[in-house]
């Protein structure tokens, strides 16, 4: 995420918010002592949600932008236009995570949500031998030991199923949300063939991790590759804190104590080791590629741009104290 503007906490922003939002730019507005702190997805938007500020601050300053009333329309609340555009949008920015929404919602339709599983056995983890002491060398020996293509992507598609709509409903927002940011962080087919690449590690050694640990081939979902992704973008942060991949520390460590509270009273059935498992190769990942790319692309001289309205609060300040 990246600052915009800091607005006075007594001012109306919904003038701002509602063009911002007809112009497809994803914000999100937080109270930081006193102000109201104004903060966007990435760095076009940034140039683009500037100016929408100067000119509301503009058209304020002239009277012509008065405050609104309260509302009580409900399509103020659920905006169904801008979801229905959003979606639209994601399908040319984010095809690959549109398409891992539309294979997990279609199998969870033939399987009525885990409970018709014959339809969908194909999709279940294959059964090779580890030995008598697996750990986690037999990540290797488990593709060593695939015979042909089929068991390839069998290694991958537990991920597709789900047993129940919670479950399905979690992942599906967490891929929603991590899948258009880091697609959306490269430009063009760069930024979801990296992605793709990150979905097929982690779901990979999530789910060879869980049969592993298990020596079972029953679990799916694809919370291992969210906890990938989450991963990735927490190094990227770590790595490369000036680039486009940002998440507020709290969601990563209730993201994080999620995976402990889940463990801990509901471990018979949670697939923990999945999870692990795709946290620390995401992780693993994020540290590798945001590293070549600091190595590439070192830190710029000037990162952040004054916004607007701090621009004129300052020169406002020096002269007022330039006055006699």
């Amino acid at each position: 995420m990246i600052r915009v503007a800091a607005l006075p906490i007594d001012r109306d922003l919904r003038p701002l918010l509602v063009a911002m939002a007809r112009q497809g730019i994803r914000h999100r507005v937080v109270e930081e002592s006193g102000a109201q702190i104004l903060w966007v997805s990435n760095e076009d938007e940034s140039a683009r949600a500037q100016e929408l500020v100067q000119q509301f601050l503009e058209l304020q300053a002239q009277g012509k932008l008065q405050d609104l009333p309260p509302s009580s329309d409900l399509r103020g609340y659920f905006p169904l236009k801008k979801y229905i555009n959003d979606g639209l949008r994601a399908i040319w920015t984010a095809p690959v995570t549109c398409t891992l929404i539309a294979l997990a919602l279609l199998v969870a339709l033939v399987s009525q949500l885990g409970t018709r599983l014959n339809p969908v056995a194909f999709l279940f983890y294959p059964a090779p031998s580890l030995g008598a002491d697996p750990g986690l060398l037999s990540l290797l020996t488990v593709f060593g030991q695939l015979n042909g293509l089929g068991e390839m992507l069998r290694t991958l598609t537990p991920m597709l199923l789900h047993f129940g709509a919670l479950h399905l409903v979690f992942d599906v927002l967490w891929l929603w949300y991590f899948g258009r940011m880091i697609e959306g962080s490269n430009r063009g087919l760069a930024g979801s063939l990296v992605f793709l690449l990150v979905v097929l590690v982690t779901a990979y050694v999530s789910n060879t991790t869980q049969y592993i640990w298990t020596y079972s081939s029953n679990f799916g979902g694809l919370s291992g590759v969210v906890y990938g992704l989450l991963g990735y973008i927490w190094m990227w942060q770590v790595i490369v804190p000036w680039g486009r991949l940002r998440l507020p520390n709290s969601m990563i460590g209730i993201l994080i104590l999620m995976l402990v509270l889940m463990e801990v009273f509901a471990g018979a059935w949670i697939a923990t080791a999945a999870h692990i498992g795709g946290l620390v190769s995401g992780m693993a990942m994020g540290a590798l590629i945001a590293g070549i790319h600091r190595a590439r692309h070192p830190r710029p001289k000037m990162i952040i741009r004054a916004s607007s309205i701090d621009a004129d609060r300052n020169a406002e300040t020096d002269n007022d104290r330039k006055q006699p």
